[in-house]
C-alpha cells in the first residue's frame, strides 16, 4: 500500500511540473526564406540607389553652378568698380592677349589653384558632349575649349575656360547675344574633372562682351527658342549651350527631362 502512495505520489509531481513548465517553441527562418528576402533587398537597393546617387550629383551641380555665376559676376562688378575698360587685350584674341586679359580683370579678384595658358592641366580629360552625344565644337580633352584659350581651375574644383570671338556676329550666332564685336565665351565645367561632361548637365555657358558684361548664352533669343536648345528637340550643333539660362530661370534647378537624358 506504502509503496503504491508513492508510486501515485511520483507520477502527480511529474504531472504538476509537466503543468506549470510552457511549452518551448522555437522560432527562425528558413534557409529558403532569407535568401527570398535578400534577394528582394537586392533588387529594391538596384531600382533606389542609382536614383538618389544620381539625385544627390544633381543637387551637388546646381549648387557649384550658381556659386561659380556668383564668382565671376563679383569679378566682373569688382572691376567696373575700378572703372577699367574690360575690352582692352580683347581684339586679336592670341593667347598672350587673354593671358593678360585674364591676369589685368580676373585673377585679382577670383581665388583659383591651377591656371593654364594653351596648355594641359585645367581642364577634363574626356571629350566635352552636347545634348544631342555630338562632341563640342572645338573641343580639346585636357586644354579646354577654343584656341589660344585660357582655362583655370577654382578653388571649389570648378574648371572655366575661356575664349576669344572676334569675327562679326559671332556672338549671336554662336551665342545668342546681340553683339556684332569682339567678345569671350565662358565654359563652367561645375563638377570639374567628374562626368558626365555634357553642356547642359555640368558644362554650362556664359559670355562676356564688353556692352553687356557677364551674360549666359541664349540671353537674347526667346525662352521658346531657350528651352527648344536646351531639351532633346534640339539637333543642332549648339544644341544645351542655352541651359544655363534655362537652368537660372528654373531657379537654379537643372530641368528633370535634360538631367535624365541618355548621353
Amino acid at each position: 500500500m506504502q509503496k503504491k502512495l508513492l508510486t501515485q505520489n511520483k507520477h502527480q509531481c511529474k504531472l504538476k511540473t509537466s503543468l506549470l513548465s510552457p511549452t518551448k517553441v522555437k522560432f527562425g527562418f528558413t534557409l529558403a526564406e532569407v535568401l527570398i528576402t535578400l534577394g528582394i533587398i537586392g533588387v529594391v537597393a538596384a531600382m533606389t540607389i542609382p536614383t538618389l546617387i544620381s539625385k544627390n550629383q544633381k543637387r551637388v551641380i546646381e549648387a557649384k553652378l550658381k556659386e561659380d555665376y556668383s564668382i565671376i559676376q563679383q569679378v566682373i562688378k569688382s572691376n567696373e568698380g575700378n572703372d577699367v575698360d574690360m575690352s582692352m587685350l580683347l581684339q586679336d584674341g592670341n593667347t598672350d592677349s587673354q593671358k593678360e586679359w585674364f591676369e589685368t580683370y580676373f585673377a585679382p579678384y577670383m581665388k583659383y589653384s591651377h591656371v593654364c595658358y594653351e596648355t594641359k592641366g585645367c581642364w577634363q580629360k574626356n571629350k566635352t558632349k552636347l545634348l544631342t552625344g555630338a562632341t563640342v565644337a572645338n573641343d580639346r580633352p585636357e586644354y579646354g575649349i577654343g584656341g589660344g584659350i585660357v582655362s583655370v581651375t577654382l578653388n571649389n574644383g570648378t574648371n572655366i575656360t575661356m575664349d576669344v570671338w572676334s569675327g562679326t556676329n559671332q556672338m549671336r550666332d554662336w551665342f545668342g547675344i546681340d553683339y556684332a564685336q569682339t567678345g569671350m565665351s565662358i565654359f563652367i565645367d561645375a563638377n570639374g574633372n567628374s562626368g558626365p561632361n555634357v553642356v547642359g548637365k555640368d558644362v554650362y555657358l556664359l559670355t562676356y562682351t564688353p556692352d553687356y558684361g557677364i551674360l549666359p548664352a541664349g540671353f537674347h533669343k526667346t525662352k521658346e527658342e531657350v528651352n527648344n536648345n536646351c531639351s532633346r528637340n534640339d539637333s543642332s550643333s549648339l544644341a544645351g549651350y542655352f541651359c544655363l539660362l534655362r537652368v537660372k530661370n528654373n531657379g537654379w534647378s537643372i530641368p528633370d527631362d535634360v538631367w535624365n537624358l541618355k548621353i
